[in-house]
């Protein structure tokens, strides 16, 4: 029996429904930290219940830890990672019993993909607005352009591998249209810009997100 899910969310569910999220027992808390699931078990005390970690925060305070997670496995808690920082955990700690949800965590547990593929960076709390966009995001969007003939195979893979040795941060929009530019040619620019409508599609850390909890109202109605 579940006894509660805490749902550690930020950037990747941005402009989603909250009904996405809803339903009893479950609750939704900013991207989790160092220190935030060791606080869910030393809180007021409740039986072992649901952490599902999609996004977490680095650099300007300590990422979510390992051990603090065992210790909720241990404990008796269901813990599951995707889309984002929960999908990197969920690699890491899936010998320890952490669970794994979607395309983006098999890209972590099969090829140890960089962590940064899946680094964004947003605006503040509540909307967690996305101000770039991940690479494990762009690097299909890329290939969809080389299928409809915008960029060359050639083309995309040089943009893949330029926009990878840059800082996420740098990875905009803007910044993959000054590429297809400089690399493929200014007259592909205006071509990008009309398939941007198209980007959303291959979003796969939005896409798992939602395939998750699709597939958890399906589990939960059984």
């Amino acid at each position: 029996m579940n006894f509660g899910t805490y749902v550690f969310l930020g950037s990747t569910g941005h402009g989603m429904s909250r009904d996405l999220f809803g339903g009893p027992g479950l609750t939704v808390l900013p991207p989790a930290r160092r220190g935030d699931i060791a606080a869910l078990l030393d809180g007021p005390a409740r039986p072992p219940g649901e952490i599902v970690i999609v996004d977490g925060r680095f650099g300007d305070v300590l990422a979510v830890g390992h051990r603090e997670i065992i210790a909720a496995l241990r404990a008796g808690w269901t813990v599951w990672g995707l889309s984002s920082m929960g999908a990197i955990r969920a690699a890491e700690l899936r010998d320890h019993g952490m669970r794994g949800f979607g395309r983006v965590y098999r890209s972590f547990a099969e090829r140890m993909i960089p962590d940064d593929e899946v680094a964004v960076l947003h605006g503040p709390a509540p909307e967690y607005r996305p101000l770039s966009e991940a690479l494990i995001d762009l690097r299909p969007f890329l290939g969809h352009l080389a299928g409809v003939g915008v960029l060359q195979p050639a083309h995309a893979r040089e943009i893949a591998d330029v926009l990878a040795a840059a800082w996420f941060a740098e990875r905009t929009v803007n910044a993959l249209a000054v590429l297809c530019g400089e690399i493929a040619g200014p007259e592909t620019v205006p071509l990008l810009r009309a398939e941007l409508r198209s980007l959303p599609k291959y979003r796969l850390k939005s896409a798992d997100l939602r395939a998750f909890f699709a597939t958890r109202g399906r589990w939960l109605a059984r």
